[in-house]
């Protein structure tokens, strides 16, 4: 009787293993709703009108109805507004300005501000969208602009100079560039990424 038993025992279990064996490699029905899914890419920068990086003079010009004025010196033009345009509740100079006909940077440019009540009021709006400033180098403003309007500013009259950064990595300044003047400065993430010359470095 013991060893019919054992007999019965021994086969039962081999009965119930494959099952065993099944019931391990049915993947539960859970992985399949925490199945990883790609994060979707930030969202293209887009300025006014609808105006993106990389968009020639003729794009912009079709999506900007202000009348501009064109310059254009070797590889690099800026397109800029004749009559100042609303920005918040001022007015300012628009540019654009392109290198290789791509558009690479944005500003607004603010003149005859003798107060600083303008000033912060434009930083707060700023920060209202783009998060937190931090101080911005007047150094790496000028080495910025340097690039698509060579000697436009000075280093040692750009101050108070603060920055933010959009999700796509579109980088906007905010500083004085003169006594009376400030600028909201929009720089692209392809400039912004290869400002300075590191050859040999």
């Amino acid at each position: 009787m013991r060893r019919l038993a054992a007999v019965l025992l021994a086969a039962a279990m081999l009965a119930a293993l494959p099952g065993i064996v099944c019931a391990e490699t049915v993947p539960d029905n859970g992985d399949w709703f925490n199945t990883p899914t790609a994060t979707p890419a930030p969202d293209a920068f887009r300025f006014r009108e609808g105006i993106r990086w990389g968009m020639n003079q003729q794009q912009v010009q079709a999506l900007e109805s202000t009348k501009m004025t064109v310059q254009v010196k070797d590889n690099l033009s800026i397109l800029r507004t004749d009559e100042k345009v609303a920005v918040s509740r001022f007015t300012a100079d628009l540019i654009f300005m392109f290198r290789e006909n791509r558009l690479l940077m944005i500003s607004y440019e603010f003149r005859n501000m003798s107060g600083t009540d303008d000033f912060n009021y434009l930083s707060e709006a700023l920060s209202s969208l783009y998060g937190v400033k931090t101080p911005a180098e007047p150094m790496k403003i000028k080495a910025l602009m340097d690039v698509v309007n060579p000697y436009h500013y000075q280093t040692d009259q750009i101050r108070e100079s603060g920055v933010w950064s959009a999700p796509d990595g579109t980088t906007i300044y905010l500083f004085y560039y003169a006594a009376d003047a400030f600028a909201i400065m929009y720089v692209s993430p392809e400039l912004g990424s290869r400002v300075y010359q590191t050859n040999g470095l």
